[in-house]
């Protein structure tokens, strides 16, 4: 589309290009359309060729202001991994079960009778972190799932289910542990803290 098959165009390139005190009036057909000044204060050389109503600023922003900003892959594999994530995210149609968080804390006769340590009833003194998942309709064994931990998350895949689950501290990846319940049909994590501070709270 040329610039030139549109009159309306070529005014508000005109009124872009002289700045409003410097603008001869005298030589204006009293038929010609006025720009309005919404319009003609947010021109800019963008905004030739769009319709009156995005000149004005009406148009919708092609992103919102909330959405998440995703990481900048360094690499072409980086890439790729990334966009099998985001497809796997898509395209997942299983369930995600219910689940529970609490913490734990080896509490020693030295603490308990005698209070000798540092600790306290806060969460900072707790060396564990146990993950309970109901899984109440997988009939599969638990060699067959598919069980992936790493420090700062969890990830269960089984045929009905999927928990993809960011942790709130991240974890010592080398003394978790896993029990599966196949009576109750529930899993249990046991994951061992690592956290910035334990050295003061323990």
């Amino acid at each position: 589309m040329s610039l030139f098959e549109n009159p309306d165009h070529i005014r508000m390139l005109r009124d872009l290009l002289t700045p409003p005190e410097e603008r001869d009036n005298s030589d204006t057909d009293d038929d010609e359309p006025i720009a309005s000044t919404g319009i003609r204060n947010n021109l800019t050389p963008a905004n030739i060729g769009k319709d009156s109503n995005e000149a004005g600023g009406k148009q919708k922003p092609a992103q919102t202001e909330n959405a998440p900003e995703r990481p900048v892959p360094a690499s072409i594999e980086e890439w790729q991994q990334q966009q099998a994530r985001e497809d796997a995210e898509v395209l997942e149609t299983r369930q995600r079960p219910e689940y529970n968080m609490t913490y734990r804390q080896a509490v020693g006769t030295e603490d308990l009778y005698l209070q000798m340590g540092n600790r306290t009833n806060a969460t900072a003194s707790c060396e564990d972190l146990l993950l309970e998942i109901l899984l109440p309709n997988e009939t599969t064994p638990a060699d067959k799932m598919d069980l992936s931990i790493t420090e700062d998350e969890v990830d269960l895949a089984t045929p009905i289910y999927r928990l993809k689950l960011p942790l709130p501290h991240k974890v010592n990846v080398d003394r978790c542990k896993a029990k599966y319940d196949a009576e109750l049909r529930k899993l249990c994590l046991i994951l061992r803290l690592q956290r910035e501070f334990d050295y003061v709270n323990f």
